[in-house]
């Protein structure tokens, strides 16, 4: 039986003896990484954490972007321990830079 792990770039569900992952093209570490140095969601620091990021995103953008690519955001799903897309963090930097030109314009 085949085993899936989860690519440590785009949490996309790639076979563990994949060079690289299909989705987004990253080469799988052979080294140990962070996202593997944890194996439950209580081992994960509160700052790394989804609910962390999310209310940083309301109350200061900022602090989510150092914290989003500085490392990786962790959740869970289906009982599994994943970390955010890079794709999304990039969305929400987008987001940030769109809404600081707003504010330049008015």
């Amino acid at each position: 039986m085949s085993s899936l792990i989860s690519c440590p770039h785009c949490a996309h569900q790639i076979h563990e003896s994949a060079p690289s992952c299909p989705q987004c093209g990253a080469a799988r570490s052979t080294t140990s990484s962070a996202a593997s140095t944890y194996t439950s969601y209580d081992q994960v620091p509160w700052y790394r954490k989804l609910w962390f990021a999310i209310a940083s995103v309301v109350l200061f953008m900022p602090l989510f972007l150092v914290i989003a690519f500085t490392g990786e955001i962790y959740f869970v799903k289906k009982g599994k321990l994943q970390t955010l897309p890079k794709k999304n963090k990039f969305i929400v930097l987008g987001i940030f830079v769109v809404l600081v030109l707003i504010r330049m314009q008015g």
